[in-house]
């Protein structure tokens, strides 16, 4: 039998073919708070990781691991390099999540452009003649900027350039015949476009090159209506600049948050007072159908990864194992 250990549940579509699967014991691990437990991991032969952090390690101390099956698209909690170099490959969901997010993209743009929360309450309130205020603005004719241009990024390209928007887009590791292609203009220098963008869509991995990307530098520069959608990661928006700018010089504009640096956020930070920004709890890729697929192929991974006959398109970590003289 080889034991595999899931920690989060997952959708019970992805729970199914695990438990038809003949051959495996399942290990589940309820309690998204708790730390892994080593007396769990340590014969494991497959980690499907939904929630919790694996460290380097608790890795070395799993001698049978053969396949990390990520629930997900990004690896920030784990210890990629350190699995390549013990062979453990490393998979990834793919594309599964992708029109999810780039939907909440859109949703936050429109909730903060015709200005849904302001104009409700208000209704609710009385307030009918919040409709002469003229408050509310078309996406129509605005330029939107996204840092990188992924299977995310592209979505959401897709849905903005409907709306007819002049989208430009910046990620050095796609060709401008790519973005071209898509209807979307390359720029070499993202931030020296920031004066003349209306809005900022960040798809980008967190790491400790983009943590902080968004500072008061760049704030500084983005026009005073301007808006922000980081349906990414934590930490990649300076969240105390960001609350100085969306109360000071930027107040006119706004911002669309569905992540934190720290998450759960503190029902103290002061981002949460502001009636400018529209938060959602890290749930951008949490839809009905993108939570099943995400279960199916997180569960696909650790079978085929047990039997040696993964995606490649789906390993994380493909490069490092090769460079560490792996096959993936």
């Amino acid at each position: 039998m080889a034991k595999v250990v899931i920690a989060g549940r997952i959708h019970p579509a992805g729970m199914a073919l695990l438990e038809a699967e003949p051959g495996l014991e399942i290990d589940l691990i309820l309690d998204p708070g708790a730390a892994l437990p080593m007396a769990r991991l340590a014969d494991a032969e497959a980690l499907l990781i939904r929630y919790g952090v694996l460290s380097a390690t608790q890795a070395a101390a799993m001698p049978k691991l053969r396949v990390v099956s990520r629930h997900g698209v990004g690896c920030d909690n784990l210890p990629v390099q350190e699995l390549a170099a013990l062979g453990v490959p490393v998979t990834i969901v793919g594309a599964v999540n992708a029109v999810s997010v780039a939907e909440q993209v859109l949703a936050m743009l429109l909730a903060l452009t015709k200005q849904i929360g302001a104009y409700d309450a208000a209704v609710r309130s009385g307030n009918w003649a919040i409709r002469d205020s003229l408050a509310v603005v078309e996406l129509s004719g605005r330029k939107l900027l996204l840092l990188g241009f992924g299977r995310i990024g592209r979505e959401v390209a897709r849905r903005a350039t409907a709306f007819d928007m002049d989208v430009l887009v910046h990620d050095p590791y796609v060709t401008d015949a790519e973005i071209h292609a898509a209807g979307c203009t390359p720029t070499a220098d993202w931030r020296a476009v920031l004066p003349e963008i209306d809005a900022l869509s960040l798809h980008l991995p967190a790491g400790p090159e983009t943590r902080g990307l968004i500072g008061s530098a760049e704030l500084a520069r983005m026009k005073p209506t301007a808006l922000i959608i980081n349906a990414a990661r934590g930490g990649l928006v300076d969240e105390a600049a960001l609350h100085a700018a969306l109360s000071g010089r930027m107040a006119a504009g706004g911002a669309g948050l569905d992540c934190f640096a720290d998450e759960p956020p503190s029902p103290d930070l002061p981002l949460l007072r502001l009636p400018n920004v529209v938060l959602s709890p890290h749930s951008a890729a949490l839809s009905q159908e993108a939570a099943q697929r995400m279960g199916e192929v997180a569960a696909r991974n650790v079978i085929a990864g047990l039997k040696g006959c993964l995606d490649p398109a789906l390993i994380f970590n493909r490069k490092a194992l090769k460079e560490a003289g792996h096959a993936a």
